[in-house]
């Protein structure tokens, strides 16, 4: 398996490489656990579920997803590319690394950022995968050359995301902007905080201005936004973990078990642990 050794056998896994038909439903589990960054690189055409949508990717395209969104290769056997992951932990050592983390590239409106590479699958192998593949010791040398992996591929993206950002409207752009500040608030704090008052205070808004800026650009008000990525991150910890109902709803900032049942049980139809049995 193309995978760094080291991580297998630490308790935190901090970045690795595999190919996409070795990314089963348990390594992929695991490496959601750790809430990771993560870098497809299709080498064919290939389904990949990306939270609860499925989308179909061509050749030789660079997909950027951020660590809120659960990732299914399906029919992994036959799919034909790689897939690149590492942690916030890992990646972050300047006040540049943290900006880029926290841009559109991967807290954008859509789930996903995808961009033609014009490698050849070769170089790309060559360039990433196998290099990944030898920083198997985490040796201070090791660390070095994987941040420049992944920041080479992020500057990429980065670049392209913002590229994209100047051909919409500069009033559509800055609505962009201002929710993607949102959505990142949002998951770096929605365990202590969920009312709408405390992130349009962040943001400078009025309550009222951040639910029409949400409608604006998610269709969906600001308080849903909130709840739906509680809900979200309730269901990966009930899917990908052992740790109990009251356990994850101290996890997710409750009060009590009853509360976060309660709230699950609206946001998603059913109890915890429906979810759990499927």
């Amino acid at each position: 398996m193309e995978f760094c050794k080291s991580a297998i056998g630490k308790e935190r896994m901090q970045f690795g490489a595999l190919k996409l038909a070795e990314y089963g439903s348990q390594l992929g589990k695991r490496l959601h656990d750790t809430s990771v960054f993560s870098i497809i690189r299709t080498c064919s055409p290939v389904s990949i579920k990306i939270g609860p949508t499925l989308y179909d990717f061509e050749t030789s395209e660079l997909i950027f997803i951020g660590p809120h969104f659960e990732v299914e290769i399906v029919q992994p056997i036959v799919a034909e590319g790689y897939l690149l992951w590492f942690t916030a932990d890992f990646y972050e050592r300047s006040i540049a690394d943290t900006e880029i983390l926290n841009s559109e590239l991967f807290f954008g409106s859509q789930p996903f950022l995808a961009m033609r590479d014009y490698r050849t699958e070769l170089v790309f192998k060559k360039l990433f995968v196998e290099r990944l593949t030898c920083c198997a010791e985490y040796r201070t040398i090791d660390m070095m050359v994987a941040h420049h992996c992944f920041e080479s591929l992020l500057l990429e993206g980065y670049q392209t995301m913002l590229s994209l950002e100047t051909t919409r409207g500069s009033a559509d752009t800055a609505a962009v902007q201002l929710f993607n500040r949102f959505s990142v608030l949002l998951h770096k704090h929605y365990r202590e905080h969920t009312s709408v008052q405390y992130y349009a205070d962040r943001l400078h808004l009025s309550p009222r201005k951040l639910t029409e800026l949400c409608c604006a650009v998610a269709g969906k008000s600001a308080k849903c936004v909130i709840s739906t990525v509680v809900a979200q991150q309730a269901l990966r910890y009930i899917k990908h973990t052992d740790l109990s109902i009251s356990q994850i709803s101290y996890e997710m900032g409750f009060s009590d078990e009853s509360n976060f049942r309660n709230f699950f049980k609206r946001q998603t139809g059913s109890n915890p642990l429906f979810y759990r049995q499927i």
